[in-house]
């Protein structure tokens, strides 16, 4: 008897972006709808960051809060372009938008800056007007046309119950594409990178070789489209990652709206390819991709492209750079290209297909429970204090990524170390190069033992 398993592909959540000028509370209205303290250590060595967003529950309701404060308020001419900056952002990744303003400090001539530029959008907004601990202080902000604003004290609590319910209401409907597009599908394939490392070349490459597409699927990150293709006897759905586009603007905004429709668009997808400039080097920002992907629970393949560029001992020394770089990520294929050229791209699309096929894996429970013992059988857990770790039963909880649940006796004395060696075992064992693998440790008794 083998347990339901879950085939795990997550529709898109609604963003809900906070907009507003500096000091006005944005971070303490975020943390109080989060419900707690949010921080994240920064990539510089020291710097502790708040987490620009963050999935949340409202009501029934999943969610994805995004503080658009972290962008450009660092800057030195703060106001006026870091403002516009995280008004856009918000526009180009939100379904709906926080306006945050001062009560204490009353309506300033930057309010109506932004109130000009979110109504001309027709987003669904919502005007909360902070600090308002002293009543009425809320009414002189209808000034600026949005509607009511709502009285909060996000540092005290004041008001946020109803502010949030309000909130609920104006959260759009779940955006799932339709079943049978889902269905049909033999792949989603998202294809990542960099600005100008030659991502829609190679879409278009791979889309003019089949010289149609089936359908455009309106991807549901605002403006995405999802193109499809025919693919032996299916189709392939390419998912859009728009926002990993050139801004021409500050880096922080191609950053930020970057990374959030990375996420979404890795939700939406199978296997992702990491595509990289084989003349340029690799940076940091690549290995965020790569690690986001995997933490998504999406298979990762790599693609070299602009290969014409390289002789046998530059690509070596390449090689080796992304070797070193990818270390600590399981096992992940690297592929050469030359998209302009179409060189290697059929192979590459194979190969993520092939990758997708293996994040549905799914195992028999029987055939699970053997691998079980023979793994122990080949290597002992260590022993927990002198007391004797025993793995007993392994289930399979869920597909994309495979996520397996084994029953132990000790889960919390098992080592670091040990749940590597399985799982190094069993993406070995069932050849699962570049899926991300998921393991859960419980305690409690074998529910098939009878």
């Amino acid at each position: 008897m083998s347990e339901s398993i879950n085939h795990h592909h997550v529709s898109r959540l609604p963003v809900i972006a906070i907009v507003g000028r500096p000091n006005v509370g944005k971070s303490t209205l975020f943390n109080r709808i989060v419900g707690k303290r949010k921080a994240i250590v920064g990539d510089r060595p020291g710097v502790t960051v708040d987490r620009l967003e963050n999935e949340c529950r409202l009501g029934e309701r999943d969610v994805v809060l995004v503080d658009t404060g972290g962008i450009g308020e660092g800057t030195h001419d703060v106001m006026q372009p870091a403002i516009d900056l995280q008004v856009e952002a918000a526009l180009e990744i939100a379904d709906v938008v926080l306006f945050v303003v001062d009560a204490q400090a009353g309506a300033t001539p930057i309010d109506a800056v932004i109130a000009d530029k979110l109504r001309k959008h027709h987003i669904p907004l919502l005007l909360v007007a902070n600090k308002a601990e002293k009543p009425g202080s809320e009414i002189e902000f209808f000034s600026l046309g949005l509607g009511d604003p709502i009285a909060v004290s996000a540092a005290h609590g004041e008001g946020v119950r109803d502010f949030i319910a309000t909130l609920e209401n104006l959260i759009p409907e779940q955006t799932d594409e339709p079943i049978e597009d889902a269905q049909q599908a033999i792949a989603s394939v998202a294809v990542i990178g960099r600005p100008n490392v030659g991502k829609s070349t190679l879409i278009n490459a791979w889309l003019r070789k089949q010289r149609m597409v089936v359908s455009d699927i309106a991807g549901t990150t605002r403006d995405a489209i999802d193109s499809s293709m025919p693919y032996k006897d299916g189709f392939i759905r390419l998912v859009d990652t728009a926002g990993q586009r050139k801004h021409g603007r500050i880096n922080d905004i191609i950053e930020f709206v970057a990374r959030v429709k990375a996420v979404q668009a890795f939700r939406r997808s199978d296997v992702a390819v990491m595509l990289l400039d084989g003349g340029e080097g690799i940076v940091e920002q690549d290995m965020r991709l790569m690690q986001l992907a995997l933490d998504e629970g999406c298979a990762l393949i790599v693609a070299v492209n602009k290969l014409d560029l390289l002789n046998e001992d530059q690509w070596k020394y390449y090689a080796e750079r992304l070797d070193f770089r990818m270390r600590g990520m399981s096992d992940i294929p690297v592929f050469r290209i030359t998209a302009k050229s179409g060189k290697g791209i059929k192979r590459l699309l194979d190969e993520a297909v092939k990758a997708a096929r293996r994040n549905s894996f799914e195992l028999t429970t029987g055939a699970l429970n053997r691998w079980l013992a023979d793994v122990q059988q080949a290597q002992h857990p260590p022993s927990d204090h002198g007391a004797v770790v025993r793995l007993k039963y392994a289930s399979q909880i869920s597909t994309r990524p495979p996520s397996i649940k084994i029953f132990c006796n000790r889960p919390k004395g098992l080592k670091t170390s040990y749940k590597r060696y399985l799982e190094q075992s069993f993406r070995t064992s069932f050849d699962l190069t570049g899926v991300p693998v998921r393991f859960s440790f419980t305690a409690g008794k074998n529910p098939y033992k009878s």
